[in-house]
């Protein structure tokens, strides 16, 4: 953050977000305040940066959005809109830099225009902005398509930490921030090669399609939280583990 140094505002509000900016510990968390105006600036100063040249549409494309909703959500470009932006953001001379006013304006712009954002999205408290409140995540089923059958079959929305930049992503699309509907792994698996029995796994949102049963939705909650459970591999764990036996007999 050495290069917010020479920033500043006498506007109250700025201030507290350069603040913020500066003393955040990169960690993305759900909670995170200072987490929450780096996406939001990032996401306004890279649009920012670009559609002055390319217009809206272009500029999407540039982020990485795709050319079909269901045949192709994104592209190759998606995922290099931070390095992208740093490196003319280097360079003052830069015809993109000049194109958006030149780096200060655009990094001023930018800041004022993500925290009127935060502001009218959640409220006027600056301490209330955080990640989890704009970033989350909606484990749909294939019969929750379908209206009033979401509010049975799919969970959520619940808050999720991380972005596309983290270890784990947790993607939302260029052209509509901020939620978690791009992709984020579902499926995590550690294997320890040495002793197959310590290792662990996560699905959500559970482990059974009965809305009935109670693991139906109970692995959601650590797999938020990027907690595992252990994947039980010799037989003795899994009987000393075992809920029931399913014993299926044929005629």
């Amino acid at each position: 953050m050495a290069q917010l140094e020479w920033i500043s505002s006498e506007e109250p509000d700025i201030q507290h977000a350069l603040q913020q900016l500066r003393s955040r510990d990169g960690q993305l968390t759900t909670d995170t305040i200072g987490g929450t105006i780096y996406e939001v600036v990032r996401y306004t100063m890279f649009r920012n940066l670009l559609e002055p040249g390319l217009g809206a549409e272009l500029a999407f494309r540039v982020m990485g959005l795709g050319f079909h909703p269901l045949l192709m959500l994104s592209s190759e470009f998606y995922g290099y809109d931070t390095t992208t932006l740093l490196r003319p953001l280097k360079d003052p001379e830069s015809w993109w830099i000049k194109k958006a006013g030149g780096r200060g304006a655009l990094i001023h712009k930018s800041l004022k225009q993500a925290v009127e954002w935060l502001k009218s999205e959640l409220g006027p408290d600056p301490d209330g902005c955080r990640w989890g409140k704009i970033h989350r995540v909606i484990l749909a089923h294939t019969l929750g398509f379908q209206k009033p059958l979401d509010k049975v079959f799919n969970r959520g929305p619940v808050p999720i930490g991380g972005d596309m930049d983290t270890p784990c992503q947790t993607a939302f699309h260029a052209n509509d921030p901020f939620d978690n509907k791009a992709w984020s792994p579902s499926f995590r698996q550690i294997v320890d090669l040495g002793d197959l029995s310590r290792s662990v796994t996560i699905i959500p949102p559970g482990q059974s399609g009965h809305l009935a049963s109670s693991h139906y939705d109970d692995l959601l909650e650590p797999w938020v939280k990027g907690e595992y459970h252990p994947m039980l591999w010799t037989r003795e764990q899994i009987e000393r583990e075992a809920e029931g036996t399913l014993i299926l007999k044929g005629e």
